[in-house]
């Protein structure tokens, strides 16, 4: 039974940003979603996730992406907001398998059933979405080069996100750590080092509102504004701590800050971002954050020496973990 394995990603610097022409760096972590493929006879293709089943006529893959891309088209010219192209989750996955077919020339539809298992928060901004279709891809398509799967992963992943950036597929298609530009995807060599001691990664929950909306209000807010010019300083910092191995905590600090001025960090967030400064610290959001709610999905803390985030008072839903990269990127694993 083929089982294909995608990474999640954490965007240290230049989320909202990136969108603007700025650059932003991410890094791929050991949080992997994997997908377990075990083909059959049946004309229909079935999705088992998180003790549900979707089941999906081989028939209807074809007329599902058209009413998608219709969808989308309607997203653009402003007739449909974004949570309305995916009317479940499952969709996606579908689209993607049929996407592979389609942009490998295949012309058998798989047909099967897929078990999907993830330690990947869902809506944390570590890549859920884009480590699903990345794997669906590299399981079901063929293809070129790395440049392709990540331009194909960004397409499928666009009916989730809207206007999003490429920096997603970039990071779960490649691993290691990417610099990414417009459409330019960079992969850069962590000092001796890595990401270096007390870096964390902490989930406070799924945001009430999507990426899409969080992407879109603060296009409305500030799309020419010149606080991006002060992201592109801040990335670029972030980018030279990171390749020499020398402190994170004043661009990280300073990444903070200028999240919270376009409004995409919760106040429980910046209460907890103000007591790691206190101790000498940094934290900031990693990912759109959010516009509405007390939930910020994901946010990266870098604490001093012998210090963990259960140091401090997190809300009982919050979890964390130590922050690992994973330098491979999507693969297939041996059966």
């Amino acid at each position: 039974m083929p089982t294909a394995c995608a990474p999640g990603k954490i965007i240290l610097s230049g989320e909202h940003a990136v969108v603007y022409g700025a650059p932003a760096l991410a890094l791929a972590v050991d949080r992997h979603m994997r997908i377990h493929y075990r083909p059959d006879r049946l004309p229909r293709l079935s999705w088992h996730a998180q003790e549900r089943t979707h089941v999906l006529g081989l028939d209807k893959l074809a007329s599902l992406r058209r009413r998608l891309d219709s969808h989308f088209e309607r997203y653009l010219r402003g007739e449909l907001p974004i949570t309305r192209i995916l009317q479940k989750p499952a969709e996606l996955a579908f689209y993607a398998v049929d996407m592979a077919r389609m942009l490998s020339g295949l012309e058998i539809r798989p047909q099967g059933s897929l078990k999907i298992d993830s330690d990947i928060p869902i809506g944390a901004g570590m890549g859920s979405s884009a480590a699903l279709i990345a794997a669906l891809l590299k399981l079901f398509g063929r293809f070129d080069s790395l440049d392709e799967l990540i331009r194909q992963v960004r397409h499928c992943e666009r009916l989730q996100h809207g206007r999003g950036s490429i920096i997603d597929a970039a990071a779960v298609c490649s691993g290691g750590l990417v610099r990414v530009q417009e459409d330019e995807v960079q992969h850069l060599k962590l000092s001796d080092c890595g990401v270096g001691p007390g870096l964390f990664w902490l989930f406070t929950g799924t945001p009430a509102c999507s990426t899409g909306a969080c992407v879109d209000q603060v296009r409305r807010n500030f799309a020419n504004a010149s606080i991006w010019d002060e992201f592109t300083e801040t990335t670029q910092a972030v980018e030279a701590a990171l390749l020499s191995g020398s402190s994170l905590v004043e661009p990280i600090r300073h990444n903070h800050r200028l999240l919270a001025r376009i409004g995409v960090v919760p106040a429980p967030l910046q209460r907890l971002a103000e007591q790691v400064e206190q101790v000498g610290g940094a934290a900031k959001v990693c990912g759109a954050g959010a516009v509405s709610g007390d939930q910020g999905g994901l946010m990266l803390l870098l604490l001093p020496e012998g210090m963990t985030p259960a140091g401090f008072p997190l809300l009982p839903d919050w979890h964390w973990g130590v922050l690992k990269e994973d330098p491979e990127g999507v693969r297939i694993l041996e059966d």
